[in-house]
């Protein structure tokens, strides 16, 4: 609940943005690195066939 409590206060919307702002980057960075592990493991994989 405590994520509710900053995007409900009216005082920091600037803060809020910031913090949506930075979960996105990090949700894109995780997916993006994930796809990226995934893509040189089948590399990997073909490769030994």
């Amino acid at each position: 609940m405590i994520l509710l409590d900053i995007f409900s206060s009216p005082l920091m919307s600037g803060a809020q943005l910031f913090l949506l702002i930075v979960c996105i980057l990090i949700g894109l960075g995780a997916g993006l690195s994930a796809m990226d592990a995934r893509s040189t493991l089948d590399k990997k994989k073909k490769a030994d066939h």
